[in-house]
């Protein structure tokens, strides 16, 4: 019976101080709560005068000191605003001096492989004149037409234009393009 009695008394004493301290810490919010109404009704009004709004009950002095803190955080946005774009700048800067060296090294891959292709090129030319006894430049590709036979040719009578004209050769060359040798051709 008289542990039953000592933990009724234990509890109750606990029970006790939760109620007291919920009383204290009840005490401590309503306290808390007032303060920080009261900043925030100070940061609202203090908003309100910086957005330019409800400045009539302002007197000279106060007036002032809002122009110079406004005036103070103009100077800092501006500096910020200098520091932001000067870091852009420079970045921009670092980028186009990196895709300005890509560039150039792009245009060196590109002079080197057009290089191998006109060595290469020129190679298959050179191998090409190698093994053909011919003359690497010119090849007659169409021989000139059989002398004029009469009817055995097809043709009845030969005109005094045809015989005059000189036979056509056509100049092809397997080692120059084409664009080259069309001049040749007529």
């Amino acid at each position: 019976m008289e542990k039953i009695l000592e933990r009724y008394e234990q509890y109750s004493y606990a029970d006790k101080a939760l109620v007291s301290s919920d009383l204290e810490s009840q005490g401590n919010w309503c306290q808390q709560y007032s303060k920080l109404k009261a900043k925030v009704e100070v940061l609202s009004k203090s908003q309100r005068y910086l957005m330019g709004e409800q400045l009539d009950s302002l007197n000279l002095k106060e007036l002032q000191q809002l122009e110079n803190q406004l005036e103070n955080s103009l100077k800092l946005i501006r500096s910020r605003k200098n520091q932001v774009l000067s870091d852009s700048i420079a970045e921009l800067q670092r980028k186009e001096k990196t895709l300005q060296e890509e560039n150039k090294n792009l245009e060196k891959q590109i002079m080197e492989k057009q290089k191998a292709k006109v060595l290469t090129q020129n190679a298959r030319w050179e191998q090409a004149a190698q093994t053909k006894s011919l003359s690497p430049l010119l090849l007659i590709t169409d021989p000139p037409p059989p002398p004029n036979i009469g009817c055995f040719q097809g043709r009845a009578t030969v005109g005094a234009e045809e015989a005059a004209a000189p036979p056509q050769v056509r100049i092809t060359n397997s080692l120059l393009p084409p664009w080259m040798l069309s001049h040749l051709n007529g």
